[in-house]
């Protein structure tokens, strides 16, 4: 999550005596959606050719721009295919308070560790009697799946007054104030996400396609832990010489919010040594393990180098001290989606979830809607289906031909039950 601060302070203190916050919504344990409408929609039809009857009517409204690439998502940043849905609290200043507003979002009531946000995109709307109506917008909650979290606002009349510019900055809600401090703080509201994965993650740099890999239920009915693999797009741009690195996409606040909100400890990155230029550092920084494994796809993946270097891959995730882990090629797509899948295979998730999170990358451009391709360059997804039926025979589940591939691969038993034993 991102602290946003205001730039100005033009607000009037004010306060009558029986001033309060009154939380609106979400209040009182509300299940918020952590999916658009249409990603769910999309995500329980069962077969491809349905999937694509439904996108499609999608697709014919994106201008010709939109359908050029099938990675690129579709209305910015904040498109309904590739993100979460915005996140908005709403509360009641009964006296017509007007902030500065502090809001603090945690995991537990004490709000030990809380998200802070010093926030002036707050919409404010007068209502009836003096009461003000108040709504936040969060474009990018970043929220787990399917937990509990606790909200509280602060109204600090003391900080901002009329003529003393960004003065207000030095004395944020909550912290010790000269005289005359007034807080008014709300009571303790509280919301539940939904536990619809894919669990999206949202950052401001040009990285996009971020998710966790967490959250998906297996066919025995456990669960994916969240917050420890993250698959995405390439931190920095490919190499235009091969021999100069890309240029960084990341913002200060997304490294920061990468390596201490997430905490991810090892960027492994998919790349071929070109398309890095020999990199040996992460944009995430030095304190970050790099590990860069030029790798293959889909088909690639079946061949005896492609299994070399996928065993290579998987070995990353059996050590605990590597995690969380962040792995990506350059587009989150391929590379990444094909050892996705069946990373998400060896946990026992469901055949048809581990191609949903495949295809969330490319929603709504669904590959059989583009001209000049065959299906079979852009089905590629069933040359992983193909690649694997060869292991266990005919009834053998998609759990089981993927540990048995891994096998192939030169990957141990032991090492598969370690990963099962850290991510499940």
């Amino acid at each position: 999550m991102k602290r946003f601060i205001a730039s100005t302070a033009f607000l009037l203190a004010a306060s009558g005596a029986l001033a309060e916050l009154v939380p609106v919504a979400p209040a009182g344990g509300e299940i918020v959606p952590m999916l658009t409408k249409e990603q769910l929609e999309i995500s329980a039809v069962k077969t491809y050719k349905k999937r694509l009857e439904l996108l499609k009517p999608e697709y014919l409204k994106l201008s010709p721009e939109d359908r050029t690439s099938p990675y690129e998502s579709v209305g910015g940043k904040n498109g309904k295919w590739r993100a979460a849905p915005a996140f908005r609290l709403k509360w009641e200043a009964t006296d017509g308070e007007r902030g500065p507003w502090k809001i603090e979002l945690a995991d537990n009531p004490a709000f030990d560790k809380a998200e802070v946000y010093y926030a002036e995109n707050v919409e404010m709307q007068k209502a009836d009697g003096g009461k003000t109506g108040c709504r936040y917008r969060m474009d990018a909650p970043n929220f787990m799946l399917g937990r509990e979290y606790f909200w509280r606002v602060t109204s600090n009349l003391s900080c901002a007054r009329e003529g003393h510019g960004e003065i207000w900055k030095l004395c944020r809600c909550g912290e010790n104030l000269a005289s005359g401090r007034h807080d008014i703080v709300s009571a303790t509201a509280s919301f539940k996400t939904a536990d619809t994965p894919p669990r999206w993650i949202k950052i401001e740099g040009r990285v996009e396609n971020i998710r966790d890999l967490g959250g998906w239920k297996t066919v025995d009915g456990r669960r994916v832990k969240q917050g420890l693999v993250f698959r995405g797009q390439g931190l920095n741009d490919n190499s235009e010489s091969g021999s100069e690195r890309g240029r960084n996409r990341l913002y200060i606040e997304d490294v920061e919010f990468l390596v201490k909100t997430l905490g991810i400890k090892t960027d492994l990155d998919l790349r071929s040594n070109l398309e890095t230029a020999g990199m040996d550092v992460s944009p995430l920084g030095k304190d970050v393990r790099f590990v860069q494994i030029s790798s293959k796809s889909y088909k690639g993946i079946f061949t005896k180098e492609g299994m070399e270097i996928m065993a290579k891959e998987v070995r990353v995730f059996t050590d605990e001290k590597n995690y969380p882990v962040y792995f990506h090629c350059i587009a989150g797509a391929d590379r990444t989606g094909s050892l996705a899948y069946i990373l998400l295979g060896i946990l026992g998730v469901d055949e048809h979830d581990a191609i949903i999170d495949w295809e969330h990358t490319f929603y709504p451009k669904m590959p059989d809607f583009r001209k000049g391709f065959s299906k079979d360059y852009w089905r590629r997804e069933q040359h992983l289906q193909n690649g694997l039926k060869k292991y266990g025979g005919k009834n053998a589940t998609f759990e089981e031909r993927c540990r048995l591939y891994l096998l192939d691969c030169g990957i141990t038993e032991k090492e598969i039950e370690k990963i099962r034993a850290i991510l499940l």
